[in-house]
């Protein structure tokens, strides 16, 4: 396995607005430190490529673009969204700073290098996520949908079906709405039941894709306290799910959230859980290309990664 690795250090948003309290940012890149560490002690690790910008406008429109790249440079210090349409943002949790454009477009250089590595197994270890983004709106701390760009780079290419598995602790709301008419993209996500967690508005398993695309989405709503051996019978659904598709490449939407140590999500698995979730993707046989999302304390995020990766160490 290779990791391609863009952390943008640089880039440390501090606020937010939750419960309509301000509130310390969680977002910050010593969340994915200490797997850092791990990943350039373990693997080979390769830096990000700048490639042109075209490739995000397969997914986000070219004003969507220009317009977080002008709320970007003409923020003197730390905006919190106050008009959602305006401002293009879905939420009051992601703050813009003078620098957030250069850390999504860097996101996005480290998205497109891992997809265009020669290898089976990619791990992309980059900041801000993306699985809340849609095609033109901004949230939960994302701005550019990695996965999402990925996904339709390879399509695009290969001409063949691709697979994103988000097992991020919250729906991947953007992902699901950037694919939900298109019949390409197979788009599989467990998370928090929507009716309790964020973002509340999608992740309900009625939606199952619509037009073309039907019957391509599935959603795995799980409730707040879901141990191992409840996220197990699901996390084999989706599995069976992927091996019927058989993909030419699945894209796992990676959130470490998902641990009963994190702060912002509500699942109770444990570290060694993420060992069963590894090999039993390893199990698939197919190629994968994990794009980090959530995770927001460093120790059980570092945990959780040697984990799940313990497995892909053995090539």
């Amino acid at each position: 396995m290779k990791v391609v690795l863009q952390l943008n250090d640089f880039y440390i948003p501090t606020l937010e607005i939750d419960n309509g309290k301000i509130v310390k940012n969680p977002e910050i890149p010593s969340r994915l430190e200490s797997i850092k560490n791990f990943v350039s002690k373990t693997f080979e690790t390769i830096p990000a490529k700048e490639y042109p910008i075209n490739y995000i406008h397969n997914i986000h429109p070219k004003w969507y673009v220009e317009h977080v790249k002008k709320i970007s440079s003409s923020t003197n210090n730390e905006y919190l969204p106050e008009v959602f349409l305006k401002d293009r943002i879905l939420d009051s949790g992601t703050p813009v700073t003078p620098v957030t454009y250069k850390a999504a477009l860097n996101a996005y250089y480290a998205s497109i290098t891992g997809a265009n590595l020669d290898e089976k197994y990619v791990y992309i270890l980059t900041r801000p996520p993306g699985h809340h983004a849609s095609k033109d709106f901004a949230g939960g701390y994302c701005f550019f949908n990695n996965a999402a760009i990925i996904a339709k780079y390879l399509q695009s290419i290969y001409q063949k079906r691709i697979c994103i598995l988000d097992i991020d602790f919250h729906h991947g709301n953007g992902t699901q709405e950037i694919f939900y008419y298109d019949p390409n993209i197979v788009y599989i996500s467990i998370h928090g039941t929507p009716e309790k967690f964020f973002p509340w508005i999608s992740g309900f398993r009625e939606e199952t894709g619509s037009g073309d695309g039907k019957g391509t989405n599935f959603n795995f709503p799980l409730d707040g306290g879901t141990n191992w051996r409840e996220y197990k019978v699901v996390f084999e659904m989706a599995l069976e799910i992927i091996e019927k598709v058989s993909p030419y490449k699945l894209i796992v939407s990676l959130g470490f959230d998902t641990h009963i140590n994190d702060p912002m999500g509500h699942f109770n698995l444990q570290d060694e859980d993420y060992k069963h979730i590894g090999v039993m993707l390893k199990k698939l046989d197919i190629p994968i290309i994990f794009v980090q999302e959530g995770g927001y304390n460093k120790e059980s995020n570092k945990e959780a990664a040697k984990n799940l990766f313990f497995t892909f160490g053995k090539e």
